[in-house]
């Protein structure tokens, strides 16, 4: 820090001050503030002139109110960062005040050592924030959608295994992310044997707020690397996500990671998709040779090429294949007017014993053949190549496109 902050230090406990001074030194002047209410602080704010930091306390039994007053603040003063702190470091007490917009949190005589490092980088980083959104809108990440006509398990297990293979190639420094937003709910935890605290519905919450802070502190990590968000899988029913704000996070997203991986069904609705969609490099539409979902995969598409949703990017993976079957990945790619990327065929035996292991098929079958496919899937989304796959006779397609 070139020259001296200032901060305003909001707490019940006036002990929280004298800490803050002793820990930053002169390079932070520390002003113990105690508003009557939310305007209050507000206003003490716009007359403060200058003010670069807001400490504020949060307690198991302050939580709620202090969000309400932070979230206030990051609405009314975007620029100004805030920073939560409390006598321990209960989880959920963490968590809330990482929601409601603080940028970091520190523990009472606890954290001494770190702190003054910590609060230069986070005044450096405010300091540039103008920069820093300025590049990040143009140093997007990759995005790869995953969408089947129908909720079926097979959409998370491939967008859970594209993932993992994305974190097996990344550089050093590079982040992967999993968004699970198909149905069945919470299928790709299940399948990395995760149990998230922190929801795919929370992240569009807090859209407004997201941040590489909050993905540090709330997102849940794989130990491969990939991060997840994915909807809870103890829900009744599909959970309403507002399609706008979902699309919104997917771009905030989108600059915080280096690959998303979106898991996605065609019951979340044409506006939903098309924010999705829309931004991805390529859009993997997931089907199997049965009549069934190949006529819903058809119905899917017809329905999003009503609504001018682009499939410029969009390509077909066949799921399952068998040979002989009478509907041909080359003839189905055709008749939807798709470019064929993979067929992916696996033994279901090692399938269902991976998904309840809660680990990947590269761990509990590495030879099964959909190992082999998937990698070769991932490769050539990165180069914006299409997987080899191999051609085939038609057959039964009057029944699908009668």
């Amino acid at each position: 820090m070139s020259s001296k902050a200032t901060a305003f230090v909001i707490a019940d406990d006036p002990a929280y001050q004298p800490w803050l001074q002793a820990a930053l030194g002169s390079s932070v002047e520390c002003n113990f503030t105690r508003p009557l209410d939310t305007a209050d602080l507000l206003g003490r704010l716009e007359r403060a002139g200058r003010v670069d930091l807001l400490f504020c306390d949060f307690e198991d039994y302050n939580a709620a109110e202090r969000a309400l007053l932070v979230e206030a603040v990051v609405e009314r003063f975007p620029e100004l960062p805030v920073v939560g702190m409390g006598s321990s470091e209960d989880a959920a007490t963490v968590l809330t005040a990482m929601r409601s917009g603080a940028r970091d949190f520190f523990v009472l005589r606890r954290d001494d050592s770190k702190l003054a490092a910590q609060i230069g980088k986070l005044l450096r980083r405010a300091g540039a924030a103008a920069q820093v959104a300025v590049a990040a809108n143009v140093g997007q990440g990759k995005l790869y959608s995953v969408i089947g006509a129908q909720p079926y398990e097979a959409i998370a297990f491939l967008s859970t295994h594209l993932a993992l293979c994305f974190a097996e190639r990344a550089r050093n420094g590079e982040r992967i992310l999993l968004v699970d937003a198909a149905m069945p709910a919470g299928a790709g935890a299940i399948f990395l044997n995760l149990s998230p605290t922190y929801s795919l519905i929370d992240a569009v919450s807090d859209v407004h707020r997201c941040d590489q802070t909050l993905v540090d502190t709330a997102f849940t990590r794989h130990s491969s690397g990939v991060y997840l968000l994915s909807l809870p899988e103890d829900g009744i029913g599909r959970p309403t996500l507002p399609a706008e704000d979902f699309g919104r996070l997917l771009g905030v997203l989108r600059s915080l990671f280096q690959v998303v991986v979106v898991a996605l069904d065609g019951q979340s609705g044409t506006p939903f998709l098309r924010g999705a969609v829309s931004q991805s490099d390529r859009v993997l539409v997931l089907t199997d040779q049965s009549i069934l979902k190949s006529r819903q995969t058809k119905y899917l598409l017809r329905a999003l090429r009503l609504e001018d949703v682009n499939l410029d990017r969009a390509g077909l993976v066949i799921d399952n294949y068998r040979r002989r079957l009478g509907l041909e990945p080359a003839n189905l790619a055709e008749l939807f007017d798709l470019p064929l990327l993979a067929t992916l065929t696996t033994e279901g035996y090692n399938r269902i014993q991976a998904m309840n292991s809660g680990e990947s098929l590269f761990s509990v079958a590495p030879k099964d053949p959909y190992c082999d496919a998937v990698r070769k899937l991932a490769g050539a989304l990165l180069v914006g190549a299409a997987a080899p796959v191999e051609a085939g006779n038609g057959g039964l397609l009057g029944r699908l496109f009668r």
